[in-house]
């Protein structure tokens, strides 16, 4: 039994606390947020026997042997380095980190206690993407030549604060734009070689619309995120024999196979459930397993990411590209 606590009481820890609920073998026993009254209202909602209104209390427990990280994209570098320091296992939400460096230095950490760190990127757990990157393999649409991926809508100011605000870790690239470019390389199992950048800055500073290409080994990748902009979230992989369509692509549960008449020859369907039970599964081998790194979001993973992410948000209103000429890992 794997015993996990929460930093960050929000939404999105919810559908974490639920996922583990729907495991045999892991269990959610604490929660901690910077507000003792919302950790404790969460903690009661939520049936968690034990809250904190601090991430130190939390981290004390011995009890707890892996912590998921629901903070702002701005914290997740500190809370990291607490939990690893605690030796505590560690599922941190997306974008784990803002640069590479911050990414080497947790990788590294991570590695040198003998610890489990993983970034959630939940979309390459679901059957969905498993099962499109399994056609993709058959061949079933041929060689893969073009993929896109669009994702954004137009955000509240108030309700979606943390997008507009820099100091949150806000903008469109480290909370929309994360998925296709660590998901769409998985699916064809190819490592970006070139990349071009479009950023356009809203007024608070922060990205609000990213329009990236990306050059992988025999493929090209285009990709779009914005949270001012209304986008229909789908992704398409284009073969010379046909294409596949995922709806929702960072979420949903449903895969579309069309041969080269647009023609739906073969659809998948997981049906209404909460993705991240899959993930959370993984994170569980992993830790019962003694490894170090999930094989399904590596560390490069995230590094690569990383590096990618710091580079387009450093040219904020810019076009421009990067090689990556010795780049050898392979998503």
């Amino acid at each position: 039994m794997i015993h996990f606590g929460i930093i960050g009481a929000g939404d999105i820890a919810r559908k974490f606390a639920d996922a583990v609920r729907q495991l045999d073998n892991a269990e959610v026993i604490a929660v901690a947020s910077k507000s003792l009254d919302r950790a404790q209202e969460w903690a009661a909602r939520e049936h968690i026997p034990s809250y904190y209104g601090n991430y130190a209390e939390l981290l004390a427990n011995p009890r707890i042997d892996a912590v998921y990280i629901a903070t702002t994209t701005n914290a997740h570098y500190d809370n990291i380095l607490q939990c690893l320091q605690a030796d505590k296992h560690v599922l941190c939400e997306k974008s784990l980190v803002r640069s590479a460096h911050e990414a080497l230095t947790v990788c590294s950490l991570a590695k040198q206690k003998n610890l489990f760190l993983m970034e959630a990127m939940w979309t390459r757990f679901l059957p969905k993407t498993i099962t499109a990157k399994q056609w993709i393999r058959e061949g079933r649409i041929g060689k893969v030549k073009l993929m896109q991926a669009t994702i954004g809508w137009k955000a509240d100011p108030v309700y979606n604060k943390r997008l507009f605000d820099p100091a949150l870790g806000g903008g469109s690239l480290y909370d929309l734009g994360i998925y296709p470019l660590e998901v769409l390389p998985y699916l064809v199992d190819e490592k970006i070689l070139d990349m071009e950048a479009f950023v356009t800055r809203h007024s608070t500073g922060v990205d609000d619309l990213v329009s990236m290409n990306l050059q992988l080994e025999s493929c090209i990748a285009n990709l779009q995120c914005s949270f001012t902009t209304k986008m229909p979230e789908d992704a398409y992989i284009y073969g010379e024999d046909g294409y596949i369509r995922l709806p929702k692509m960072h979420f949903g549960s449903r895969a579309e196979l069309y041969n080269s008449a647009d023609e739906c020859i073969d659809s998948f369907d997981s049906g209404e459930e909460n993705g991240f039970v899959y993930e959370v599964a993984e994170v569980v081998r992993c830790i019962e397993n003694g490894l170090l790194e999930s094989p399904i979001c590596p560390h490069q993973m995230t590094i690569d990411a990383a590096r990618i992410t710091s580079e387009v948000l450093l040219r904020l209103n810019a076009c421009f590209r990067i090689k990556y000429t010795n780049c050898t890992i392979k998503y």
